[in-house]
Order: C-alpha cells, then sequence, then structure tokens
C-alpha cells in the first residue's frame, strides 16, 4: 500500500512539474544575455531569423512588455514557432556591443529587431505594442514585408495603396512618425481626392489632410457631411483637424506680413489669404469665425487703419470670438495704443486691458496666462501718467520673473542652477 501511495505521489508530483514547467514557458522563450556568437549558431542550425529585444532594466516600457505581453500564450506560439529568440540588456555584457553594432536601428528603448543568420538587421519594431501588434508587425517582417524591403520599394517608385500601406506599418512599429507624414502628404498629392472617401484609403491618410492649400483638404472641406455620414467620420475631431491647418495657416500670413514690406512677399500671402477667406467666410467649421476675425484685424493693420482694428476688436469682443487668442490681442491692442491719439479710444483700451489682466491674475498657474501690463503701461504712458505707467511696467517685469520661477519649478530646473 505504501509503494502504491508513494507511486502515486511521485506520477502527481511529476505531473505537477510539468504543468508548472509548461506554464510557465507559454509565453516567448528567450536566450538571455547569452553569448551573441551562441545565438547566431543557432540561428544557423534552425535557418531562422534572430527576433531581438533590446532593453534596459530602467526602461518602464521594456518592463510592460516582459511583464505582460512577451508571457502570453499566442505571443509564445508566434514567436517561438518562427525565430530564435534574444534579448540583451544594452548596458551590460554583449548587450553593450550589441547596442554600437546596431547603433542606426536603436533609436530607443525598447527596440526589437529582426535579424538574419548573418547578423544583419532586416526588420525594426520600437517601443510598446500590444499583443496583436506586435505579432502582426513581425509576421510582416517574416513574409517579407520589412521595413528595409518596403523603404527599398517605396524608393523604386512604387505608390499602389498596398505598398504604401504596409511601408508606413512597418514605418509604424519601427516608431518614425516623421516619416509617415512626410510619405503619406506626398501621397495625397497624387491620388484622385475621390479616393478619400474610400474607407480604407480614409484610415490610411484621412489625418493627414490639414493644408487648406491643398485640393485634398479643400475637397474633404466641401463635403465634409459625406465623410461625417457616409464613413462615420467623428465630426468634432474632423473639424478639429481642419481649423488646426487653417489656424496654422492664418497664423504664417499673420506672421509674414508682420515682419516684410516685400511686395512680391506681400502679393503672395494676399493671394493665399484670399483662397483662405473663400472656405472661412462659409463657416462650416468651428472657430473659423475666429480665423476669419483674425485676417481682417491683420487686413486693417496692413493698410495702418488703427481705428479699424479697435473698431472690428470690439465687435468681436462683444461676441467673444476671440475668446482663447490673448497673445493676439495683446499685440493688437498694442498697435491700437501706438498709433491712435484719440484719448477716448485710448481710455476705452486701458478699461479693456486691466479687465483682460484681471482675469489673467485669477488663473492659478502663471504658466498659461498672459500678461498684459506692459501694453497697459504703454497706455498710460500715452495718456501721460508716468507714475502708473511705471508701476504698470513693475508688474509686468514682476510678473515676468515669477513666470520664469514657475516655469522653471515645472521643468526641475531650480536645484539644477543651485547646484
Amino acid at each position: 500500500m505504501k509503494i502504491k501511495l508513494f507511486f502515486i505521489l511521485l506520477l502527481t508530483g511529476m505531473g505537477i512539474s510539468v504543468f508548472a514547467q509548461n506554464e510557465g514557458q507559454e509565453g516567448i522563450v528567450f536566450m538571455e544575455n547569452q553569448p551573441w556568437s551562441e545565438v547566431l549558431q543557432k540561428a544557423k542550425e534552425q535557418n531562422r531569423l534572430i527576433f531581438m529585444d533590446c532593453y534596459t532594466v530602467w526602461c518602464g516600457p521594456c518592463k510592460g512588455l516582459a511583464k505582460d505581453i512577451f508571457p502570453q500564450k499566442k505571443v509564445g506560439d508566434f514567436f517561438n514557432a518562427n525565430f530564435v529568440n534574444a534579448k540583451y540588456d544594452m548596458e551590460k555584457g554583449d548587450g553593450k556591443m550589441l547596442r554600437e553594432k546596431y547603433k542606426e536601428y536603436i533609436i530607443g528603448f525598447p527596440t526589437l529587431l529582426l535579424i538574419d543568420q548573418n547578423g544583419n538587421v532586416v526588420h525594426q519594431m520600437a517601443g510598446y505594442h500590444k499583443a496583436d501588434e506586435l505579432i502582426a508587425g513581425m509576421k510582416a517582417g517574416l513574409e517579407g514585408k520589412t521595413l528595409a524591403a518596403m523603404q527599398k520599394k517605396y524608393e523604386s517608385g512604387a505608390r499602389d495603396f498596398e505598398t504604401i500601406r504596409d511601408y508606413v506599418a512597418a514605418l509604424n512599429g519601427a516608431f518614425k512618425k516623421d516619416e509617415i507624414r512626410n510619405i503619406l502628404t506626398d501621397y495625397l498629392k497624387i491620388i484622385p481626392v475621390e479616393k478619400l472617401q474610400d474607407r480604407d484609403m480614409w484610415t490610411l491618410v484621412g489625418r493627414y489632410v490639414v493644408d487648406p492649400y491643398s485640393e485634398a483638404y479643400r475637397y474633404v472641406f466641401d463635403h465634409i457631411e459625406k465623410f461625417q455620414y457616409r464613413l462615420d467620420v467623428d465630426r468634432y475631431r474632423l473639424e478639429s483637424q481642419l481649423e488646426g491647418g487653417m489656424s496654422n495657416a492664418v497664423k504664417e500670413i499673420i506672421e509674414v506680413t508682420n515682419r516684410t514690406t516685400n511686395p512680391d512677399t506681400l502679393k503672395m500671402m494676399a493671394d493665399r489669404e484670399t483662397r483662405l477667406r473663400e472656405m472661412l467666410e462659409k463657416n462650416t467649421v468651428k472657430r473659423f469665425p475666429t480665423l476669419l476675425c483674425k485676417l481682417t484685424i491683420n487686413d486693417y493693420r496692413l493698410k495702418g487703419d488703427a481705428l479699424g482694428m479697435y473698431n472690428m476688436l470690439n465687435f468681436a469682443d462683444q461676441l467673444n470670438i476671440l475668446n482663447y487668442e490673448s497673445a493676439f490681442r495683446s499685440a493688437t491692442y498694442r498697435y491700437i495704443v501706438c498709433h491712435v491719439r484719440d484719448k477716448k479710444i485710448l481710455n476705452d483700451c486701458l478699461k479693456t486691458l486691466i479687465a483682460l489682466q484681471d482675469q489673467e491674475s485669477q488663473a492659478k498657474s502663471k504658466l498659461i496666462t498672459q500678461n498684459y501690463y506692459d501694453v497697459i503701461a504703454l497706455t498710460y504712458e500715452k495718456l501721460g501718467q508716468k507714475v502708473k505707467a511705471a508701476e504698470a511696467k513693475e508688474k509686468f517685469e514682476q510678473l515676468e520673473k515669477e513666470k520664469k520661477a514657475e516655469m522653471a519649478k515645472f521643468f526641475n530646473l531650480g536645484e539644477k542652477d543651485e547646484k
């Protein structure tokens, strides 16, 4: 009886041991920080690519992958069946050598590489990825849709939808966002705008429709309801996207015309403004009235019409059109104060500026507030009130000093400066 019991316990123990071993190996089985030569040799023997996790001990996303993604069964099933898996701390042992060897591919941590049996990188990803994203990205590399291969195909002139889609996917996995923006911005210039109503096309390029001078932007603007109802595009997000692009274009016109008197440049900006106004005046998109108002005030400035600027600014304030445009409003009041002599207008400006400053002073953080005291000081000076002008100037300097101190504190620079 004792012998039977012994064997039962032995078999049960073996079962538990095997179960525990399998349980522990559900995820990716790595050769961790082992000699690189051994990893290469194993890849040659098994005729497989090497999947290499480049990590550091202080990297949060690296820890996230190791804890939440690599141990998953579906991840382990895919990677264990297709690759020799290795991981290296890039700050010790062979990891330091590999970091130097593959430094052009390691843009940050974690970096995830596919390397052939000769030690050449054929595919790369970077950052934290969910399980399905990681599998899809490395599966693309396994199928030949590597970043290097897609780049070569793109540079050879291929511009079909599938090539662009796969190339962008590879770039996205490698966290090369700037390259994606450039490629899709160029791609938007060559596709028929009607293609934007194709769901797959919109998913690929939609977020890059931001240039209000482009044919694609105008097409989306003219057909915004179709995108909203046919493609179920979020209207709020789409309007925010269109407004963002238009805002940058308006800002460019104002900034350029403020710093140049070149006739050719001014004519070019005027032509651009005409194109923008055609859309702005339709008031289809949120905050377009604000941008139209800013252009109108800027036009008065170009004509030297400070009174026109003043009247337009009052009109805008009555309708709250220039909310959240504190810097622009401050610059506008500065121009008006510098170019008018009418004391009634100057006093009206002063009253408004003080009210605006009172609103700003109630904000909890100096980092995001507008300091109007310099324009208030200028207005007092124009009115001949030198004492109050000096007081306002002193308050301006005090607030600027406080803002710098708060900024240093926010970015944790204070202690470094003391050292």
